[in-house]
């Protein structure tokens, strides 16, 4: 029993990721069988770790139809990212007020490291790491690390940002916005972080849908003419 548990468990997280980093892209279709052979696992855990996945979200399942990846949900994204603006606003003014030196060179380290990672070869997911160990610090340092983390549980959200890194790629404009977002953090300035974070959260919108013709429609729905 345990032995299924822990073999449900390792296909719940592979494909949990999988769908994430949009190596499985939305609407794709699952197949239990394929899963079974590839994981060298009964139906039992692949039906448990796909339900598993359904029940966050990620899969879609319509009996005797289709198991497939769930399409992104635009307006659950989009209000994410509205919401992420407002609280992340107060976060960082707040974190102004304590910001040491220390703290400030952390921010530019992680910088740094972005501009370095550019320099070489990389996997996208490399790059958004430190997209989040940026922004996840301004969390860390107002202890409020538990909303980080409910942010980063909406699976909506984090797969357009994906789709923004893995797709778009225009990593220069993401860091050239953190150096905005730091420079503000050093001069103290409070009135200009909501605006810069207004753009900074919804510039992987204005990418996907300026740069791709339209052509990932097809990965979401909720979402009004236009949008995408």
């Amino acid at each position: 029993m345990a032995g299924q548990r822990d073999t449900a468990q390792y296909i719940f997280d592979t494909l949990k990721s999988e769908i994430l980093s949009l190596e499985l892209k939305p609407a794709e279709e699952i197949s239990e069988a394929d899963l079974c052979r590839r994981f060298d696992a009964s139906r039992t855990p692949v039906r448990t770790a796909v339900q598993r996945l359904s029940d966050i979200d990620l899969i879609e399942i319509a009996p005797y139809q289709y198991t497939r990846v769930s399409l992104i949900d635009f307006s659950a994204a989009r209000q994410m990212i509205f919401m992420r603006i407002v609280m992340e606003s107060k976060i960082i003014s707040d974190f102004i007020d304590r910001a040491t030196d220390f703290l400030i060179e952390d921010l530019e380290h992680i910088i740094r490291k972005q501009d370095i990672l550019l320099k070489g070869k990389f996997v996208a997911e490399d790059f958004y790491k430190l997209d989040a160990e940026f922004h996840s610090m301004f969390f860390s340092q107002m202890d409020l690390l538990e909303v980080w983390r409910l942010l980063q549980e909406s699976v909506h959200y984090t797969r357009l940002r994906m789709l923004d890194i893995v797709e778009v790629r225009d990593f220069l404009t993401i860091i050239e916005e953190h150096k905005k977002i730091l420079s503000m953090v050093r001069e103290k300035d409070k009135k200009d972080i909501p605006s810069l974070l207004e753009v900074h959260f919804n510039g992987g919108l204005e990418r996907i849908r300026e740069r791709s013709g339209g052509m990932y429609k097809k990965y979401f729905k909720n979402y009004k003419e236009g949008e995408i």
